[in-house]
Parts: structure tokens; sequence; C-alpha cells
């Protein structure tokens, strides 16, 4: 049919020929552009050799080698591990000290062992969450300028000091290789590069912390903040972390314009002021230790991670095999630039506190950071000269066609202009039909896209462009005054549309409008060019037209832009909203993303698509919908089953299970729990699995009414709930011990204990005041949970609740203590009082201890009439899981 004439609303006649290859072009100019984001945004650097040398420089350099050799040292549970790694850690340090020794001009090298005991509150998940810990370790180091000879009364560098973090605990059943061998392991390798520089013409001190107790919620970082004596030296922060196992590091948090711009020296820059508004609302549900030294020590810095692949973190998947050959040296070329130039050329006192900076990078090349009233000016700047533009363009056309008067050319323009918001909220929403049709009863297939985040543009992508497309054909026909070209007049409308967004979001003062801007001027730069260069010109008439080059540049331009913030986006959201799991709707969050995606990715394609002609749309609208069908089909037969393409979950991809065992010392029950980390879908194909294993019904167990089940890991305990099984039925048919008439007499101790000490009671008052002691030998995280209206207490830095409340205090301890105190004053009721007189007033403490040895991933349990009930669980799971193994016992005292 080449040469046939398509028919077009007041458009010059075209080819089919010159149709197809326009549009050939748009697609692979936007192709182009997504492989060259991709092409950089999943880079990183080669990992150098293990001597770390710096041919250009003559200096030492970062290693993973030599990174990726200590991470196989911090690879750890907890427990008797924790000793081991503080000690290992401290025995390399040692070394590099000495070996330092030799360097001419080495710097100074302290080194601490901090063993912490205190107490703070730390509120997540909208849970007030009282800490207390003992006996935590943290290891730190200093490396400060030389002192001189002949004046050492001077202290160098020492009083300014910037502080670089990482933990070397990990997670309950997470071998931690990344989240944090990775960052302990960066930070052991700059000690031994800058150890071995001439420090002479350094400012400043660098302070490595090494804290052994953040998965506890923070408790090391407390304590170095708050008690070790070089506390108040320390001027800034930068914070490393991860929650993946793959790709670079992202700068997400940062809260001063000084540390940003020492970002700068990143040679691997990846970091947008996108990512950290969105971790200040909330959305991410995790934090780092970043907030302590904000909250307890004023501090001002920044907090990176590696975050792609999170599918592994957390599980125990953690683990170097997993680790993407480059990442370890991204993160590590990275944070030694900006350390030693935070040492060596930064002014660290005075830095302010500040969230008015923009900034991001550019495909990982460069860094881009410029203050708020420089953004606002450059961004409404670019909104006047929109208007303006198209202004021009609104006079130019009624000059070019007198016989169209001003209204009917602005009534045409508001029609495309709305037609192209319309077309946003489309593409964004009609995923969403498609989200509800998968998790209907019908279909049943909820989280197909969870496995790949590719899935997801396949499986929303063609309803998101059949939206956007079709609320262009529902314009094209409307009655009405019409542009002279819909395609000129939408290619303009764009342009205003994102000049309208980026007015209204400067205007909230969100940092992030910049990406608003950035489309803006991309829009007006193109429809400029268009008018004065690209368009195809007439002899006689003016034609208001877009030309194909215009195409070429705003595809390829908004594509390369876009993508890189598109590829950061899922990777972070799509296994983050799988693990918020079918409780929420996260189906038709990721539908919305992709929405969003698709939308951004195709801008131009909204004005292109008027080339084709009304005919010609309406079939490309049925083709989409078509291809729709087909997906939608495909996921129906292929998502059914675990070797299906369509079903979520893969061995690298997992659901995520808290499995406990819990024994409970009062009334002698032995209880086995399942619960979802992740709440996705298919958790009854493992309750089956378990309940055909075990013999018996398993027992409904509602997270809001049961959280004391699982408050070994409150405030996690709050969502949970699960299932609940009762043993005791398996462990006699299967016991090879003698078992009596209660299962409680075979098990073996220790168990823990709480007393009450210097118990005395005030009757002016009505306070009773005493000291709870909690013995928990071959115990770790341990809760006691209880209600009265306190008045007093040893928790640090907080007041208790003015009224009758129920409180939960969480405690750690390090390696080698078996006990803790709390000192608590409660104003004993005026119904009670006459009993607390004569010593008969009792307060009811339910206590919960977690097993050091009681991981079924560590090959160790404590049987129970010979029978080890967690590996029978864990021979039961299907192998798409990943389990955090708990073991606990819990008891009732009423003190």
């Amino acid at each position: 049919m080449a040469g046939q004439k398509l028919p077009g609303i007041g458009a010059e006649e075209r080819t089919t020929k010159k149709i197809i290859g326009s549009w050939v072009a748009l697609v692979l100019s936007t192709l182009f552009g997504i492989s060259i984001a991709f092409h950089f945004h999943y880079k990183v650097p080669d990992p150098t050799n293990h001597l770390g040398y710096n041919e250009k420089t003559g200096l030492s350099d970062f290693s993973e080698h030599n990174a990726i050799q200590i991470i196989s040292h911090l690879s750890i549970v907890g427990t008797i591990e924790e000793k081991q790694s503080y000690e290992y850690i401290e025995q390399v340090i040692t070394q590099y000290k000495n070996e330092a020794e030799g360097v001419l001009n080495s710097p100074k090298f302290d080194i601490w062992v901090q063993h912490g005991t205190s107490s703070h509150r730390f509120d997540i998940m909208d849970k007030m969450v009282l800490k207390a810990y003992t006996n935590i370790t943290n290891i730190i180091v200093r490396l400060s300028c030389p002192i001189d000879p002949q004046k050492p009364e001077e202290r160098g560098c020492e009083n300014n000091a910037v502080l670089l973090n990482s933990h070397f605990d990990t997670t309950l059943g997470s071998p931690g290789a990344t989240d944090d061998g990775s960052g302990t392991a960066v930070m052991m390798d700059i000690i031994r590069v800058l150890s071995k520089r001439d420090w002479t013409n350094y400012k400043n001190a660098i302070v490595f912390l090494f804290n052994g107790a953040e998965e506890s919620l923070q408790d090391a970082s407390h304590a170095f903040i708050t008690m070790h004596e070089i506390k108040d030296s320390i001027r800034s922060v930068v914070n490393i972390d991860a929650c993946g196992t793959t790709g670079r590091e992202i700068l997400f948090q940062a809260n001063s314009r000084e540390m940003i711009d020492a970002y700068k020296q990143a040679p691997y820059p990846h970091g947008t002021v996108m990512a950290n508004d969105v971790f200040r609302t909330g959305l991410i549900l995790s934090d780092t230790d970043f907030r302590q030294f904000v909250q307890y020590g004023n501090l001002t810095g920044i907090d990176m991670a590696i975050y792609k692949n999170s599918y592994l973190y957390h599980t125990h998947l953690d683990i170097t095999e997993h680790l993407q050959p480059g990442s370890i040296q991204h993160l590590g070329a990275n944070t030694l630039a900006i350390i030693n130039y935070l040492a060596q050329n930064a002014t660290l006192t005075g830095i302010e506190i500040a969230s008015d900076v923009v900034f991001f990078d550019v495909q990982g090349l460069f860094f881009v950071v410029y203050s708020w009233s420089t953004a606002y000016a450059i961004q409404m700047s670019t909104v006047i000269l929109s208007f303006a533009y198209f202004v021009f363009i609104v006079t130019k056309t009624h000059a070019s066609s007198p016989y169209r008067s001003i209204s009917s050319i602005l009534i045409s323009y508001i029609k495309s202009i709305t037609a192209v918001c319309l077309s946003m909220v489309a593409c964004m929403l009609l995923p969403v039909a498609i989200s509800f049709l998968l998790t209907s009863q019908y279909f049943n297939r909820h989280m197909a896209w969870f496995k790949h985040e590719w899935y997801g543009a396949v499986i929303f992508g063609p309803m998101g462009l059949a939206g956007a497309f079709g609320i262009q054909y529902m314009f094209s026909i409307l009655p009405g005054p019409q542009h002279f070209d819909m395609e000129y007049g939408t290619f303009n409308s764009l342009m205003f549309f994102f000049a309208t967004a980026t007015a209204v979001t400067t205007q909230t003062g969100v940092a992030s409008s910049y990406v608003f801007w950035l489309y803006c001027f991309i829009m007006l730069l193109t429809c400029a060019l268009n008018e004065f260069a690209l368009r195809p010109q007439a002899t006689k008439i003016y034609l208001p037209q877009v030309g194909r080059l215009a195409y070429l540049i705003s595809g390829f331009s908004l594509s390369l832009l876009y993508s890189d913030y598109a590829y950061a986006l899922i990777d972070i959201f799509v296994p983050l909203t799988g693990r918020m799991g079918v409780d929420t709707p996260v189906d038709l969050i990721v539908a919305i993303i992709y929405g969003m995606i698709i939308f951004m990715l195709t801008l131009p394609y909204v004005a292109h698509v008027h080339r084709f002609g009304i005919k010609t749309m309406k079939k490309l609208l049925v083709l989409l919908l078509l291809v729709q069908t087909a997906v939608l089909v495909a996921v129906y037969i292929g998502g059914g089953s675990y070797d299906s393409w369509a079903f979520p979950y893969d061995e690298l991809h997992p659901k995520r299970l808290f499995v406990q065992q819990l024994k409970n010392l009062t009334s002698g029950q032995v209880t086995v729990g399942v619960a979802q980390a992740d709440h996705g879908p298919y958790i009854q194909t493992v309750v089956e699995s378990l309940e055909s294993e075990l013999g018996v019904e398993a027992e409904v167990r509602g997270a809001s009414s049961n959280m004391n089940d699982w408050d070994s890991i409150y405030p996690f305990s709050a969502f949970l709930g699960g299932y609940r099984f009762n043993v005791e039925p398996y462990i006699r048919q299967y016991s090879n011990d003698q078992v009596g008439d209660k299962l409680f007499d075979s098990m073996t101790g220790p168990f823990p204990e709480v007393k009450v000490h210097n118990d005395s009671y005030n009757p002016k008052t009505g306070i009773r005041s005493f000291s709870i002691i909690c013995f928990s030998p071959t115990y770790t995280w341990t809760v006691i949970a209880f209600d009265g209206l306190v008045v007093d207490w040893s928790i640090a830095d907080e007041e208790p609740l003015d009224v009758s409340s129920h409180y939960v205090v969480r405690h750690v301890s390090g390696y080698g203590n078996d006990g803790w105190t709390m000192d608590l004053s409660v104003n004993v009721p005026e119904s009670d009082r006459e009993a607390a007189e004569k010593g008969d007033y009792k307060i009811r403490f339910e206590f919960t201890a977690l097993e050091k040895e009681a991981f079924a991933a560590r090959g160790e349990e404590r049987l129970i009439g010979g029978v080890g009930i967690m590996s029978v669980v864990e021979r039961s799971l299907p192998i798409w899981t990943t389990t955090t193994w708990l073991s606990s016992v819990v008891k009732i005292w009423d003190l």
C-alpha cells in the first residue's frame, strides 16, 4: 500500500512510507536513549588489582580484591561470631597501624574498643520502642595529622573530624555480605590506603566507626555519639550501608550543601535529590545509623548504599557469591574520594543543616549541585520563556490564518493541553484496571511482575499506551475548534503542560521539581528549534508542522534523561513493593509506577500519533488492546505454578517468612509460628505443606490481637500474626526419649529469670520503686512488656507517658553478657494501695527471650524430646521461600 494517501486533520498529505519512516525513526531514537542510559546506569568500574596501586598518582588506592577477602570474615549472624568479628577487625587494623609506622609523614593512628551500655527511645512503624543495650561493641579508629615533635602539645587536627560509619553486625538469619559487610570492608581498606599517605597537608581528622549493633535498632551508633570521648570532635558524617547486592551505590540522604559538594569528588557519582525527598516521606520502610548522628549529634552528612537486587536483602542469600564484581569498587572508590577530600580540603566548622539544595548526577559522568534559590530562578525563568513562546505561537498561527479568530485558536490549545493532561492520567490509571483484573478471583495472579523488574513494562505497558493514545483519539473527534495540524498543536501543548507543571511544583519548594523543569526546558528547546529550523518549509504559505528531526531530538533526549530515573525507580520499588505484600494494594501501586514511566518515556508519541490520522489511530488502539489481551492470557496460563514464568517467586526472588519455635515456660506449651515478612501471595501453599508434614491444622493468628507471639522482634510483631501449629503431637509421636505428662519436662535449659530488687513503697505518694533484673544466659534479644503508670525509669533522655500505658522494652546484649537491669517507679492505683502497703501489689511482666544458638540456618537447635522440630519445618518449606529462623521462650512473672 506504499504511496496511499492517509487522512489527517488539517495536515498536509503524507504517504504511508513517510509516516512509517517517521515512526521508526522516533522509536529508534527512543530506544537509543534508553540503551545508552542502560549502559551507564548499570555500569560499574572494573575491580582494581589486589595491590590497589594507582600508576597515575603513584599512591595506594582502594582495592575491591582486598575488601572481598575482608567481607568473608564478616559474614556473621551474631553471638560468638560478634566477638570473632571485632577481634578480627582490631587485629587487621593494628596490622595497618604497624605498617604505617614505617611510612614518612604517615597519620597519627589511634584505636579504641568501646563497650557501651545505655538506653534510648527509637520510634519505628508508628510504634514507640524503648531500647536498652548492654555491653555492645564499637571499634573506633582515628587517623589525624602527625604531631610535630617540636610542639607535642599541639594535637594536630584532632579537634575537627569527619566520621565514616558502617556496622559489622547482621540481622537474624542473614550472613550480611553487603548489609553491611560491604561497608565494613570498604572502611578497612580505606584505612589501609590512607595510613600509607603523606598527611602533612591534611586539615581534619577521619574517625572510622565500626559499630556492632545497628540491626538491633541502631544501638552502637547511639553509644558512640552519646558517650565516646571523641564524640564532640565530630563535625560531619558519611554513612555507608546496603540493601542490595549489585550495581552502583546511591546517595540517598544528605542534609547540607557542604556535604553534597563533597560528594562531587566521587569519581562515579550516582544520586539525586529525588531519592532524598522520597526517603523523607517514609515510603521506604528502612532506616540507617544516620538517624542517630543527626538526632543526638546534630551532625550534617551524607548517607550512601548499594541498593540494586534488594530481593536478597536480609535473607540467607546475602553472601559474597551474589555480589556483582565492581560494586564494591564503586562504593570504595567513591567513599575514599569523598572522605579524603573532607579531611584534606574541606572546612568542617560552621556547617549548617540545610535541605534547600538541588543535586543530581548525569549518567554517572558528573554531579550537578546548586542552591534552591538558583533553581527557583532558573525554573521560573524557563516557565516565563515557555509561556512567552506559547503566546508567540498563538499569535503567529493567527497571523498565518487570519480567517481564524484568536479565541478559536486558544480553544483548540485548551483542548489539546487538556488532552495531554488526561493522557497522562489515563496512562497511569488504566493499568490499574489490569491490576484489578489480575488480582480478581477469576485470575488470582497477584504480583506477576515481581520476579523480574522489566515484567511490569510488559504487563502494564500496552494498556498505558492505549490510555494515552485513546485520549488523543477522543479529543481528535470532539466537535469544536481544532488545530490546523493536531500533531503540531499537541507538540506545543506538551511544552505548555510541563511549563505549567514546573511552575506549580516550583512554588511548592520541592527540590525534585527540577525533573519537570528539565522536561520543560527540553520541550521548549525542541519546539523552538522546530519552529525556526526543523519545521518543513513551504514556499508560499506557513505550514505549522513538526519536523522529523524535532522528534529525534526530543525522543532521544527525554528517554536518555528519564530512563536513568526509571531504572533506579523500578530497582528500588519493585522488590520493596513486593515485600509490602498483598495486604497493601501493591499491584495497583506498581501499575501506577509503570504507567508514569511509560508516559514519561514516550512523551513525544502523544503528539506523533496524530501523524497517522484518525483511522490509523483507531487501528493502533485496537492493536494495543489485542497485545494487552495476549499478555493477560500469557500471565493467566503462566502464573499458576512455581516453574512458570509469571509465578512471582523463585530461589533468587524468594518469598520471605518468619518461622519461630515458641516455648511457653508458663503453660508448658510448645508451638511453631509461621508468618509472612512480605504478606505476599501463596502463603496457603506454605501452610498446607506444613499441615501435611506436622499432621495438625494451623491456627490463624491475627497480628493485632496476638502481637506478643512475636515479641522477641518487636515492633515488627505488629504486622506478623500468621499461623500457629501445636507441635506437641508430632514431638510425642516421633520422640525417641521418654516424654512425661508435661512436654516442658523434656526441655533443656538454662531458662531466663526475672526478679525484683530494691523494692520499696511510699504510702504518702503511692509510688512503688524497684529494679527489674533480667537474667538470660544463652539468649540474645530480650523483650519485657508490662502495663502501668510509670513516673520514673532508667530509660535515658526519655520521660514516661503521663497516663497508664502498655510499655514494651527491647534489650540487646553484646557477647559475654547474660543479664540486664531496669529501674522503675510506678504510681500504684488507689484501689491497690492497701495491698501495696502489705507488699501484695504485683505487676505482670511478660518476658520473651530469643535463643542464640537455635537457628536452623546454622544447623543448631535445642531438641525437645529428642526431636528437632525446626529441621522438620525447614524440609517442608517450598524452595522459593527464604526464612528467618527464631527460637524464643516466653514466661509471665507477677512481681
